[in-house]
């Protein structure tokens, strides 16, 4: 019974990983906040599409077992909760705003766990075995692994487009803010490695969205965090020391009119 719920934990798991390697909300700057950005939106509304088909085939192959022990008694209630995971999951594709979706990735975990629960219940009740069980999870989740599959590659492919967006954009930011000290006479030198550096990670999270690897993914975000926070710190201290309307060859105190 143990490999069982091990089994099935592992696919009823997709809507957390789906949520856990999607980026952090950030402003866009432009004042649309990232939370409601359309492209994340897309990203998002793949996920949770990939998942959810996942999640289908796995109930479909629990309840064909349930159903060939009970002889159809006992798949009322599996059934009631597969329709009810599967409706949520297409009404994600017409909301607009990631609080939205999160909601319904809450509830349609709680399904998954509830379908898990009373799966169990069933199994023992009608005197299953878990390795059964698992061969008709595999066999549905493998007769409808083509589907999947495109539904795994869009995802990754939606993510990708939204994450390099918010990147390029927010290089454009940066770049912009250079450009703006180095027109005072401020020297930027050390911004500038910063940036580079970031450029460079950049292209390694391009990468990793290419070759789908979700931990290269969450690396290079966190080496982005860490850069993006260091290039703040430094341009902060160049406005400090150089604030607005004095040049490099003027002091930080304007003296006052004779």
């Amino acid at each position: 019974m143990k490999n069982t719920r091990i089994t099935m934990l592992c696919g009823f798991c997709m809507i957390c990983l789906v949520a856990a390697i999607m980026p952090a909300a950030s402003a866009l700057g432009n004042g649309t906040s990232w939370n409601d950005n359309p492209e994340h939106i897309t990203a998002m509304q793949a996920g949770v599409a990939y998942a959810g088909a996942i999640g289908q085939a796995q109930m479909d192959g629990a309840i064909s077992y349930i159903g060939t022990l009970s002889n159809g008694a006992g798949t009322g209630q599996l059934s009631s909760l597969e329709s009810q995971f599967t409706g949520t999951e297409s009404s994600v594709q017409s909301m607009t705003a990631a609080d939205q979706i999160k909601a319904a990735e809450t509830q349609m975990g709680a399904d998954r766990k509830e379908f898990m629960s009373t799966a169990r219940g069933s199994l023992k009740e009608y005197n299953g075995t878990g390795k059964a069980l698992r061969e008709s999870v595999n066999a549905s989740v493998m007769a409808q692994s083509t589907t999947i599959q495109d539904l795994k590659n869009t995802w990754w492919t939606d993510r990708g487009t939204a994450r390099m967006d918010e990147f390029a954009h927010n290089d454009q930011e940066r770049n912009s803010v250079l450009a703006k000290l180095t027109a005072r006479g401020v020297d930027v030198s050390q911004a500038q490695e910063v940036e580079n550096q970031i450029q460079q990670e950049g292209t390694a999270l391009k990468a990793a969205f290419d070759s789908q690897d979700g931990k290269a993914v969450q690396s290079a975000n966190q080496q982005l965090a860490t850069l993006c926070s260091q290039f703040r710190d430094i341009v902060k201290g160049y406005r400090t020391a150089h604030p607005a309307g004095a040049t490099v060859t003027q002091t930080a105190t304007v003296p006052a009119p004779a």
